[in-house]
């Protein structure tokens, strides 16, 4: 049986958050390697809950979930440029190669421009947004539309406004430090607006230690948290391919595919 796979867990953010200059400095020199394993819980509206179990290591992360009465295990090593999905039941896995990921990718500055590079990403400007400074950056695919707006926290690695040259807007808003499940978090408002359209609300929670959204509920009403969040030493076998294990031929067919 062909390996397929799709993610389950929660999509994990690379996001920095803080509430303050004083936050910033504090978070800014914690250890860059956070290790953790959590349950991911991932629901959307009209359909059943999806449990998996996520491990994870500085950039290192496994995910272990069922699809289709299987279990599948997932493995990526970013820094390597390297993605493994195993299926226990054969013990077999398939190898996707792609670009590395540099292991300091998630610290220093950085900007909201894509890679690889468009016909207009420049900064403008910078704004305030819920009393943070931010760069404002306009960023299009080609150079005679209006390009779309984003007011960009660098520190955050987080986009705390967009606007679109058709007048929507999309704006994260700062709410309170929350307990959620014994760890202090980050309480963030999502609102998107439309023409002519009422506004959708969205929220997430962010842990500033672990440096990821532990629960986030969309304007879609889908939702996706963590439980049972463990902190401590990660055994590095974990995001080793067990010896032994025959290797696949990734294949249109078979090639796994990362859905979010």
């Amino acid at each position: 049986m062909p390996l397929r796979t799709k993610i389950v867990g929660l999509i994990l953010s690379a996001a920095f958050c803080a509430i303050s200059p004083m936050v910033i400095h504090a978070q800014s020199a914690a250890p860059s390697v956070v290790t953790y394993t959590a349950t991911a819980i991932h629901k959307r509206p009209n359909q059943p809950e999806t449990v998996g179990k996520i491990t994870k290591s500085g950039q290192k992360m496994r995910l272990e979930f069922v699809q289709d009465g299987r279990n599948i295990i997932q493995i990526l090593r970013p820094s390597e440029g390297v993605m493994y999905v195993l299926d226990p039941a054969s013990k077999t896995f398939v190898e996707i190669r792609g670009e590395a990921v540099p292991a300091t990718a998630d610290q220093g500055y950085t900007t909201p421009c894509p890679s690889p590079p468009i016909a207009v990403c420049d900064r403008v400007g910078d704004d305030t947004v819920s009393g943070i400074r931010v760069e404002k950056w306009a960023i299009s695919d080609d150079a005679q539309k209006a390009p779309m707006m984003i007011l960009w926290d660098s520190t955050r690695r987080r986009a705390l406004r967009q606007e679109f040259p058709d007048g929507s807007k999309t704006e994260l808003s700062f709410v309170a430090m929350e307990d959620l499940n014994g760890r202090q978090t980050e309480h963030w408002q999502i609102t998107q607006t439309a023409k002519d359209q009422p506004a959708q609300l969205g929220e997430y929670w962010f842990d500033p230690e672990l440096r990821v959204v532990t629960r986030e509920v969309l304007p879609t009403g889908e939702t996706r948290r963590l439980d049972n969040i463990k902190v401590g030493p990660v055994d590095p076998v974990y995001f080793q391919v067990p010896v032994g294990w025959q290797p696949q031929i990734a294949t249109p067919q078979a090639a796994p595919r990362v859905t979010q």
